[in-house]
């Protein structure tokens, strides 16, 4: 993503009308079908039902975009004031057909971003409440796309706050190029879903919106195939991980954790690819539906012992979510297997973002994770920051204290996450089965009469008052290790 802003955010010349007006498209060619065809429909209806020559906002947002009346709205308006269309409040159909192909023409990240804050800005400022609005269309849309229906959350309030503050920094406004550049660095795709969802439907609803009735499209998009739940405790707090919480970090983190190289969408063949399939791959991966449950604190126990038990063998990326007290939050994002080392380990793609009060990617970068629990003469505990002197997280080795940017809190649970494919976690079981048949096995071997002789639980239980065993003894008389 480029990081080239002009002074005065979305490029004029880009978006604006053409030297000779709205109107002078009207001999030029449209270049995308499927919008000339839209923006005659949208035409026609608006003759019909407004008796307008042109195109108003009520039929496109009726005929475009029934779901999302705000959203389509804003964009209507953008066109409108892009064209520099001051005597009406419609907008003609060339004009039209030339704000639309523009808008899918806009493909470079960083200035689809500034285009949809200055959309919901209005203007060259933003405020907290304008920015809000943005965020929760951009949660409205993924939800709404859920296959079981609208996902509601609990925690969505507090997420939306902590984003909201972190971006002003107690401002209530800012500028939309600080804005775009905030949303760059930390959510980089937040509004992805919002572009990719308004880009499919300009460029199909051609084929609903003639028709009376049509409510637009219904379109369904696999963003979670299951709840992420932990298991049953008697801390009901922390049974689930908030939806809105899911959603909010797969904005921030590399794809590398929410779409793992084996976790393919269903049939993708050229006849049989659903519409269902084909949203699901126009909005991303908005919610994860492969993480996998390794470990939750408040099930297995708090503990580096328990901790290492559960994670250790799981050979992919993960999420480690440490709770403190006074609500802190924060995500480890680690993008190999956990390990226990005197040295720091992981790649490019590793994170520490805090979540809750304020939601930024802290840090991110190779060699910024630590984990050591039995090698002396190195620090105990686990750690996470690019400078090994100075680590923004530090939890200590009995896991009761995490400490952030050298502030204490006490630890209050941690619950972590595998992002990789199916595979990784049948390895770890395999593994860990292993390991009880292995240990199951030497419980059972049965000691020699030579080893017998040397052996301490002898010594403790002459001690008690047993008697001695003769080398003559079968071994079925002598006790088992």
């Amino acid at each position: 993503m480029g990081n080239h802003h002009s002074h005065d955010g979305i490029r004029r010349n880009s978006f604006g009308r053409s030297p000779h007006g709205s109107d002078s498209n009207d001999r030029a060619p449209t270049q995308l079908i499927p919008i000339d065809k839209l923006a005659k429909i949208l035409a026609q209806k608006s003759l019909e039902e407004d008796s307008v020559q042109g195109i108003t906002c009520r039929v496109f947002t009726n005929k475009v975009f029934p779901r999302y009346p705000d959203l389509s709205q804003r964009l209507f308006k953008f066109f409108h004031t892009s064209a520099g269309i001051t005597k009406h409040e419609w907008i003609t159909s060339a004009a039209f057909k030339q704000q639309a192909e523009k808008f899918l023409g806009v493909i470079a990240d960083d200035r689809q971003i500034e285009l949809y804050v200055r959309m919901y800005a209005e203007g060259s400022d933003i405020n907290q409440e304008q920015f809000r609005e943005l965020i929760l269309q951009a949660y409205k849309l993924a939800m709404d796309h859920y296959p079981e229906g609208h996902r509601h959350c609990k925690q969505l309030c507090s997420i939306l706050k902590a984003v909201v503050d972190s971006a002003f920094h107690r401002k209530s406004v800012v500028s939309v190029t600080f804005l775009s550049h905030w949303i760059e660095q930390h959510t980089p795709r937040l509004i992805l879903g919002i572009h990719r969802y308004i880009v499919h439907v300009l460029s199909t609803a051609y084929r609903e919106a003639g028709h009376p009735g049509s409510s637009g499209l219904e379109l369904d998009t696999p963003v979670l195939e299951r709840d992420i739940e932990f298991p049953a405790s008697d801390n009901k707090e922390n049974d689930i991980l908030p939806v809105s919480e899911v959603w909010l970090l797969s904005s921030s983190l590399p794809l590398f954790y929410t779409k793992p190289s084996q976790h393919h969408s269903p049939s993708s063949s050229s006849n049989g690819f659903s519409s269902q399939a084909f949203i699901a791959r126009m909005l991303g991966t908005i919610c994860p539906s492969h993480w996998t449950l390794l470990y939750n604190s408040d099930q297995h126990g708090l503990g580096a012992n328990r901790f290492m038990h559960h994670v250790f063998g799981y050979r992919g990326p993960s999420l480690t979510f440490l709770r403190g007290q006074d609500g802190v939050q924060f995500c480890l994002a680690t993008d190999s297997e956990w390990q226990e080392s005197h040295q720091y380990w992981g790649r490019d793609d590793c994170a520490v973002i805090q979540i809750l009060p304020l939601y930024h990617i802290v840090e991110r970068g190779a060699k910024m994770m630590y984990l050591n629990n039995s090698i002396r003469g190195y620090p105990k505990g686990m750690r996470a920051g690019i400078d090994p002197r100075k680590p923004i997280i530090d939890v200590d080795d009995g896991f009761t204290v995490v400490t952030y940017r050298a502030i204490p809190y006490p630890l209050m649970s941690v619950q972590v996450w595998g992002c990789g494919s199916q595979q990784s976690r049948d390895v770890q079981l395999d593994i860990k089965k292993w390991e009880v048949k292995q240990a199951e096995k030497q419980r059972k071997v049965k000691l020699t009469a030579d080893d017998w002789v040397d052996h301490p639980d002898r010594y403790l239980l002459e001690l008690a008052g047993r008697p001695t065993y003769s080398a003559n003894q079968p071994d079925s008389s002598r006790p088992q290790q």
